[in-house]
């Protein structure tokens, strides 16, 4: 088993829903640049790119031939080079 480590929805929660006191449905609308913003963190997420795409569908692999199924043949392939 890998060494993953989890997201820490507990605690974010607690400050969402207690300390900025959000509704629910306000809470979960939240994208992760406004989370940063009212975490006060000013480091700004990381880019997904083609490469980083491939690591993680290397790590949670879907099932065999769900991929290509569910969106199209090309989504492995490297488009850098903008085409």
């Amino acid at each position: 088993m890998t060494d993953r480590t989890l997201f820490p929805w507990a605690s974010v929660l607690r400050f969402g829903l207690g300390h900025l006191r959000l509704s629910p449905d306000a809470f979960w609308r939240l994208s992760l640049l406004e989370l940063h913003a009212f975490l006060g963190t000013s480091a700004v997420p990381e880019v997904t790119t083609r490469p980083t795409l491939r690591a993680l569908m290397a790590l949670y692999p879907d099932a065999q031939g769900e991929v290509a199924r569910n969106h199209g043949p090309d989504l492995g392939k490297d488009h850098s080079d903008g085409r």
